[in-house]
């Protein structure tokens, strides 16, 4: 089977090492304060965390990646502020979402860069969650970050060849079906062997599987729900204040 890639792979150390539980807590909630109406107070909250988080736990190259792209995103929101001009209302509406989107993200890159596969089915376990949930998303965690190496495997494929720069502004229709043929066969053959692995971890069989690592409430948990509970706070203390 392909092996995880190494951006996005759980580090040997992981400074954050809180359950599961906790740390889909933290995303979920950031994410419905993104989204929501009036989600500019919380925004910049959320961008400090996101930063800390990724400076903690990700790799240098994509933990600077996210930082640089959502700081370069929060000035551009600010830009209706000191320039008053059309262009810059319409520039500041996009990028008002585009950095809510990019926070997501940040978040969602750093759950599943943190999280082992095996830590998520226990915690769900944990949760009694029912199988046809339990499985899906199993599979699914594990398939994500192997589809973002393949598709990075075919682009480096694209520019050995001379099919990056110019040729995809020249040829956008050509240039996309050569990333998403190869890609798409890449995916067909990943879930065929994700699916002979699952048979063999046993993951379809009735019985409650044994846990060697039980999920347990730890320092860096309590931390991330209170964290949490800070954000709804200053959220709704707007609110009402």
């Amino acid at each position: 089977m392909s092996a995880l890639p190494s951006a996005l792979a759980v580090p040997a150390t992981v400074r954050v090492a809180a359950d599961p539980r906790s740390k889909f807590l933290l995303v979920l909630v950031a994410n419905v304060m993104l989204m929501s109406a009036g989600s500019t107070r919380v925004l910049w909250l959320v961008l400090v965390v996101v930063v800390v988080l990724a400076l903690l736990d990700l790799r240098v190259r994509v933990a600077v990646t996210l930082v640089a792209v959502n700081s370069l995103l929060w000035v551009l929101s600010e830009l209706p502020r000191v320039w008053h001009h059309g262009a810059a209302v319409a520039v500041g509406l996009l990028v008002y979402w585009l950095l809510r989107f990019g926070l997501s993200i940040a978040l969602g890159t750093w759950f599943v860069a943190t999280t082992r596969v095996s830590e998520l089915t226990a915690a769900m376990n944990a949760m009694r969650l029912p199988r046809f949930l339990t499985i899906p998303l199993a599979v699914l965690f594990r398939f994500l970050p192997v589809v973002i190496d393949e598709a990075h495997g075919v682009v480096e494929a694209m520019s050995l060849r001379g099919y990056t720069g110019s040729y995809l502004w020249r040829h956008p229709v050509d240039g996309l079906e050569k990333l998403v043929v190869p890609v798409l066969t890449a995916c067909a053959r990943t879930a065929d062997e994700l699916s002979a692995a699952a048979l063999i971890r046993g993951l379809g069989v009735s019985a409650r599987p044994t846990v060697v690592d039980r999920p347990r409430f730890r320092v860096a948990d309590a931390v991330l729900v209170a964290l949490v509970a800070g954000l709804v706070a200053y959220r709704f203390w707007g609110v009402w204040s």
